[in-house]
């Protein structure tokens, strides 16, 4: 498979855009009334033919991860003998989802990782590190190594290696771009300078952060960001994808929200009740992935609370942007009569340097007001310290309970990804 930037729709005239996008949504409705079970029925009433704006296309019903977990069969559009690789989600959030993709899913997934790295100046020639499990059926190691072969980087599947073997592969292969979650980046950047090793003057030049946000709601660099870019010396760039989308919202070089790749995607972001809201408002971001075979999904529910923004970005791509993810909807904390983004949250935890590591424990009954505890490692004389930040930054006072590294590794379980919210709460009022 061939990569080629000047392919993807991105810098595209906004009306050709959008006129691409209702005649894709058109052929993809038909497609998965006639591939898929679940949507032949759920879609029974729909005439693709009858879908000539994005507006008609918003009138379609949506699908939650919930339906989709529990009827994955039924989703499925192609027969056994065309799925050519299965990966499962981490289930941190609930049941875990079986996810099946077809060979051509494989090379859909590779082309979208390709379009990202090119957007933060990645290229032939750059040799890059993935510092993310390509194992246990895991699609973010596997989706980055198969992005950058295709861009033409010379790619090393290092993985979450102890640290002392981080750095000498750091020193052997001399990469220029690091892929990781920024909280492993962090600690390895830690670790590095103990070890005596300056990666200020090290060939690293940019950091591609996934899975945890390095942005505050108005696009700064959060305290992780920041910590980053010092410790390193490059530019951090942050990256949001979902396996049932088998897509990435990626920033570009002017670091200003992350792009959606159009031919792949369709992007809606709605409040409570499934409307629009405005550019710049936050509500639940609702994708439509395109060219999928094997689980083909629309108006796609993914849980995660974001906002649009509008405006062409200055690097000349005319595709919609997304801003950081403030929140996953079912871990909305209400506390004392209003309404938090965890993320406010976690950005003032992690401008601490005293604290090595937290989780944020949510309980809580039929009251209206959540139950919220912060379990941090730190000495005990820094509690007053951690409780008079959050009353500052985040305008929160809670509980503040001293642990250690292996309770809170105990707390998140065999969980893939590092957990900071752990959700103990009725499912009922998480509504």
């Amino acid at each position: 498979m061939d990569f080629n930037p000047a392919h993807s729709w991105e810098f595209w005239p906004r009306d050709k855009i959008e006129h691409r996008t209702v005649r894709a949504l058109h052929n993809h409705v038909k497609h998965v009334k006639e591939a898929s079970p679940y949507y032949a029925e759920a879609l029974s009433g729909i005439d693709p033919r009858d879908i000539t704006s994005l507006a008609d296309y918003a009138k379609l019903p949506m699908t939650d991860k919930k339906t989709l977990v529990e009827n994955t069969g039924r989703f499925l559009a192609v027969g056994p003998e065309r799925i050519a690789e299965t990966v499962v989600t981490s289930g941190s959030t609930g049941k875990p989802l079986v996810f099946s993709m077809t060979a051509s899913d494989l090379d859909r997934l590779a082309f979208n990782e390709a379009l990202s790295f090119h957007a933060v100046g990645v290229k032939p020639g750059d040799r890059a590190q993935i510092l993310v499990s390509i194992d246990r059926l895991f699609i973010a190691g596997m989706a980055y190594y198969r992005g950058l072969t295709l861009l033409g980087a010379n790619t090393a599947r290092i993985g979450v290696l102890p640290f002392d073997m981080q750095k000498h592969y750091i020193e052997l292969l001399k990469p220029t771009v690091l892929v990781g979650v920024p909280s492993f980046l962090r600690r390895l950047a830690k670790e590095l300078d103990a070890m005596k090793f300056d990666a200020r003057a090290s060939s690293i030049q940019k950091l591609v952060c996934i899975g945890e946000s390095i942005r505050s709601e108005d696009m700064t660099l959060n305290a992780v960001g920041k910590s980053l870019e010092e410790a390193y010396g490059a530019n951090v760039y942050s990256t949001y994808g979902a396996t049932e989308l088998a897509v990435a919202y990626c920033e570009c070089e002017c670091r200003c929200g992350g792009h959606a790749h159009p031919e792949l995607v369709y992007t809606e972001i709605v409040d409570e009740q499934g409307n629009p809201v405005s550019d710049g408002m936050p509500g639940e971001l609702v994708a439509t992935p395109l060219g999928v075979e094997g689980l083909p999904l629309v108006r796609y529910r993914t849980g995660d609370i974001t906002f649009k923004i509008g405006e062409p970005c200055a690097c000349g791509r005319q595709s919609c942007r997304i801003g950081p993810i403030l929140a996953r909807k079912s871990q909305m904390i209400k506390y004392k009569g209003t309404t938090l983004y965890p993320l406010t949250i976690t950005n003032a935890l992690d401008e601490l340097d005293c604290i090595d590591d937290y989780v944020i424990m949510l309980e809580g009954g039929e009251s209206l007001s959540d139950e919220v505890t912060v379990h941090a490692v730190t000495p005990p004389a820094n509690v007053p310290q951690v409780v008079s930040h959050l009353r500052t930054k985040a305008r929160v006072q809670f509980p503040v309970l001293v642990t250690n590294a292996a309770t809170i590794n105990a707390m998140r379980g065999d969980a893939r990804k590092k957990v900071r919210i752990i959700d103990n709460r009725i499912p009922g009022k998480r509504q």
